[in-house]
């Protein structure tokens, strides 16, 4: 019998044009399961519920799905509880996704994740690090966030681990295309071009996302 988080989850990344195996949902089911064993200990996810969590930080990520190629490499900035990183993982597991989070408690977090999934081609650093982030420039295909604040400091910080024809992806709210239309000059300046803009809304939910795509010239 099939969960019903597990439910949720399958009708709304068919909604997304996503089609979830039984692996894929056993992969979310453990990511689920982790979250809420974690979250009891350490500030790790404000959601009341699994419903939450599903449709707000599962199909949330997985609204990405669409614009990323199924391999290539893909920095998660500012992981957090590993969003959107794990859930495209997942679906995409030939895409290599490194995680760079400040905190290391959710670090350790992620790492477990890591290891309960069988995660594999993916790094999880903290940036803490004595080894810093320097060897991580102009590496990768993808560098995306879903909170990691205003347009312009989100670009200043990821633009230099793009590789040039590199995509950055910003999740923002319903006023992303203001706060863009605002910036776009700025952006222009750091060698940054507007690929896509999109809205939409999360199945079930409703809430108004609006997807970002700049390319790095």
């Amino acid at each position: 019998m099939i969960l019903e988080s597990s439910q949720l989850l399958l009708r709304g990344a068919a909604e997304l044009g996503i089609s979830l195996t039984a692996k894929h949902l056993g992969d979310f089911q453990l990511y689920l399961e982790e979250i809420n064993r974690w979250t009891k200990k350490i500030n790790l996810v404000s959601r009341k519920d699994d419903r939450e969590i599903v449709i707000k930080d599962f199909l949330d990520s997985l609204t990405l799905v669409k614009h990323l190629s199924p391999v290539g490499l893909l920095l998660d900035l500012g992981s957090g509880a590993g969003f959107p990183g794990f859930p495209l993982k997942i679906v995409l597991p030939k895409l290599e996704v490194f995680f760079l989070e400040a905190t290391r408690k959710k670090v350790f977090f992620l790492r477990e994740v890591q290891r309960l999934l069988r995660v594999k081609g993916a790094e999880i650093r903290w940036t803490g690090e004595k080894a810093g982030v320097t060897d991580l420039f102009s590496r990768f295909d993808f560098v995306v966030s879903r909170a990691f604040g205003p347009i312009l400091e989100f670009a200043r910080e990821g633009s230099d681990f793009l590789r040039q024809g590199g995509l950055l992806v910003a999740m923002k709210g319903k006023k992303g295309r203001e706060e863009l239309d605002e910036c776009l000059s700025s952006l222009g300046k750091m060698k940054l071009q507007l690929k896509f803009l999109e809205s939409l809304r999360l199945p079930f939910w409703h809430h108004e996302r609006t997807l970002i795509g700049l390319i790095k010239n």
